[in-house]
């Protein structure tokens, strides 16, 4: 149980599986979801075309990617909404990938919802 808004969270957990299937080269991906009294943690993990590392701080930022617009299509927001949906709820998104290894986006917000301003 959490206090976030559940629409966000939705776009956030869709747009996540969307890539994982879109670069997964069609491989199982795998979705976690754990925590502790305080926070709460979603990984989404594929086995698919991975990201290298001089990419991986890129690919939150707004019309960026890691991969030929040709090959995959897509407009380069997907994960910059994600990014930006996750701090607006008090949380943090990581990546950890290697190419032709697969990636895994790790969530972490906390339980109370974001901080109040």
């Amino acid at each position: 149980m959490g206090h976030w808004d559940a629409l966000r969270l939705e776009q956030v957990v869709g747009n996540l599986l969307t890539n994982a299937m879109k670069y997964g080269a069609g491989k199982p991906v795998e979705v976690t979801l754990d925590g502790d009294a305080t926070r709460v943690r979603l990984q989404v993990r594929d086995h698919g075309i991975g990201i290298a590392e001089e990419d991986r701080a890129r690919i939150f930022e707004r019309f960026e990617r890691a991969v030929s617009v040709r090959h995959y299509g897509g407009f380069g927001l997907g994960l910059w909404i994600v990014r930006e949906i996750v701090q607006a709820l008090g949380g943090g998104i990581d990546v950890a990938s290697a190419p032709e290894q697969g990636s895994t986006f790790t969530v972490t917000l906390p339980r109370s919802g974001a901080p109040m301003h």
